[in-house]
């Protein structure tokens, strides 16, 4: 086994460990016969276990990091945030075991909250660029403001998202605990989700109901034309 390979298989089973057992549970030694390595080699290529915790939360953080992507030119926003919706759901219920493990060693050890939490930060991101295009294509009405930052005119519609990411979450956490707190069935959860969403931003299903666009200057622009289905 060459060294690389030797290397992603130890983070894997550490990540393994890990989800299982917690920092404290995840000794070397688990991690090692998890692995099918011995310890010496465990020390020897992360020099410690905090160090190889850590890196396997962060390597199997980044390896779902990468959500669907949101088009830059919207067409129909309920299906592509559905879709995406979906995708990121399924993303947090894969990791929920590693995830509530993070999160009950927070207080100890705080230092492993960035290391699973840039997959959903990378999702955050991608909606929020997503919901600025809605709002300069024209599917949301967002007035700039007369005074303070120009991302203050999407206030309203990044709560939105906050909470949009919020039911996500707590879906993909509590439906085991409290299933019925949470929409039936699990699969329509993303679609109710959305729906709910974009009812409360008031957006537009289609270009043809959209006012003129608008560009970062605030300038009108044309409106792209609807694609041939």
């Amino acid at each position: 086994m060459d060294t690389r390979e030797n290397r992603c298989r130890i983070l894997d089973a550490a990540a393994r460990v890990y989800a299982l057992l917690g920092f404290r549970g995840a000794t070397t030694r688990r991690i090692a016969e998890a692995a099918g390595v011995n310890e010496v080699t465990l020390f020897r290529t992360f020099g410690s276990k905090e160090a190889l915790i850590a890196e396997a939360l962060r390597a199997r953080a980044t390896s779902q990091s990468a959500p669907l992507a949101l088009p830059a030119d919207p067409q129909d926003p309920e299906r592509e945030l559905t879709a995406w919706a979906a995708a990121h759901l399924a993303e947090l219920r894969a990791s929920r075991a590693l995830i509530r493990q993070a999160m009950s060693d927070m207080g100890e050890r705080p230092e492993v909250a960035p290391c699973v939490a840039s997959g959903w930060s990378a999702a955050d991101a991608e909606l929020r660029r997503y919901l600025v295009r809605l709002v300069e294509c024209g599917f949301v009405d967002a007035p700039r403001p007369v005074t303070g930052p120009t991302l203050a005119r999407y206030d309203d519609v990044f709560a939105g998202g906050a909470m949009l990411m919020a039911a996500l979450f707590s879906d993909a956490m509590g439906r085991d605990m409290m299933p019925e707190m949470f929409p039936q069935p699990a699969d329509r959860a993303p679609v109710l989700y959305v729906s709910l969403f974009l009812r409360a931003v008031r957006c537009r299903p289609s270009r043809e109901e959209a006012p003129a666009a608008r560009t970062g200057d605030g300038g009108p622009r044309p409106r792209a034309r609807r694609r041939a289905s």
